[in-house]
């Protein structure tokens, strides 16, 4: 079962002013290049975003420099995490979810100290009983900056919620009870659109149970109490094996 629809919580209104120039804009291109306008149109909008984002990715980066001496020479996009992650975790502390790490973010934790690659997105894992809390939270995203905020689906069950930020997506997979060769297991990131024998993640019912530690950058985060099966399925048997490029935190 995949999650067959995508259905927006929250998305940030446009900016008046902008949307204003922009329409001005297309007018102008329109009538100039009568016959190309929409290549020329999709050629300018993505150049725009990427002036835009990558402005801004420098100077947070630079900026988180000075906000975190001990981490200054931490890759751009691993100080990034770093702060995007605790910003997220201490903005919805009051709601009392225990958020689990997942994927790339609990794969660089176990084998390196920090999270793997140069990470785009955080990827977090919750319990369905700990869903609504989230839905909750919705005012204090927005009021943090969350441009969009979106639930995946399948059959009216929310499998996923999509958090984007600026320069960042929160990924949180929302995993449920459910038996399987009659045992309990917790259940979910059900889709994967690059492996068509995928069949989502089971857990045993005591690693989500009983959540343990680990550390990434030094700081603590929550994780299932048995990861390495988890990390197989999902990275495969050389899952322990970086890439030569990976940056490891305990040894720098």
């Amino acid at each position: 079962m995949y999650p067959d629809k995508f259905k927006i919580i929250y998305l940030k209104p446009p900016n008046i002013f902008k949307d204003k120039v922009k329409k001005i804009f297309l007018k102008t291109l329109t009538k100039i290049f009568p016959k190309k306008n929409l290549i020329y149109r999709n050629h300018i909008r993505l150049l725009v975003e990427k002036i835009n984002y990558n402005i801004l990715f420098t100077l947070t980066v630079i900026y988180l420099r000075f906000r975190y001496p001990l981490f200054y020479r931490l890759p751009s996009r691993q100080i990034l995490a770093f702060h995007e992650i605790n910003k997220f975790l201490l903005l919805i502390k009051s709601k009392n979810i225990n958020f689990f790490l997942l994927e790339g973010c609990l794969l660089g934790a176990v084998r390196q100290g920090c999270f793997a690659g140069r990470p785009k997105d955080l990827d977090l894992g919750i319990k369905d009983s700990e869903l609504q809390s989230l839905l909750d939270a919705t005012q204090l995203l927005i009021k943090a900056g969350a441009k969009c905020i979106k639930k995946e689906q399948a059959n009216n069950i929310i499998e996923k919620i999509h958090i984007t930020f600026s320069l960042f997506l929160i990924d949180i997979a929302i995993y449920r009870k459910k038996i399987i060769n009659n045992q309990e297991v917790w259940y979910g990131e059900l889709e994967n659109k690059t492996d068509a024998n995928y069949d989502g993640v089971a857990f045993p019912k005591n690693d989500l149970d009983h959540l343990i530690t680990v550390k990434a950058y030094g700081k603590v985060f929550l994780s299932p109490s048995n990861p390495k099966p988890y990390l197989e399925k999902i990275y495969g048997k050389n899952w322990k094996i970086p890439d030569k490029k990976q940056f490891f935190y305990n040894t720098k």
